[in-house]
């Protein structure tokens, strides 16, 4: 892989992390749902994942950067999975509004697979 694209391609991962957080946030405000601690946690995953993209940008492409957005996406999708566990026993009810069919937290353990 050429220089060139990898920086390309880290610059479009990076762009992709900001609009996941940025909706997010946005979604916060609009419908006034306060995230849950869980939710928080896969937002800090989240934001790892921005950063090891981010290094990559700046100093670029290392193993360690990527072992950390690997640690990263590991640790978002672990707390997403166990929200998705916690919600899908049958009247235990669910967080947050659903975004095409699926929460929050879905579309997080998504992204970050």
């Amino acid at each position: 892989m050429t220089p060139e694209l990898s920086r390309t391609l880290n610059a479009l991962g990076t762009l992709a992390v900001s609009l996941v957080l940025v909706l997010a946030f946005g979604y916060q405000l609009a419908l006034n749902e306060l995230p849950c601690p869980l939710c928080l946690l896969q937002r800090v995953g989240f934001v790892a994942v921005g950063v090891g993209l981010g290094l990559n940008l700046l100093y670029g492409a290392r193993p360690q950067h990527y072992a950390l957005m690997l640690l990263a996406a590991l640790f978002g999708i672990s707390v997403s999975v166990r929200q998705i566990l916690l919600h899908i026993v049958p009247g235990t009810g669910h967080y947050g509004s659903p975004v095409f069919g699926y929460h929050y937290y879905t579309w997080a353990a998504i992204c970050f697979f």
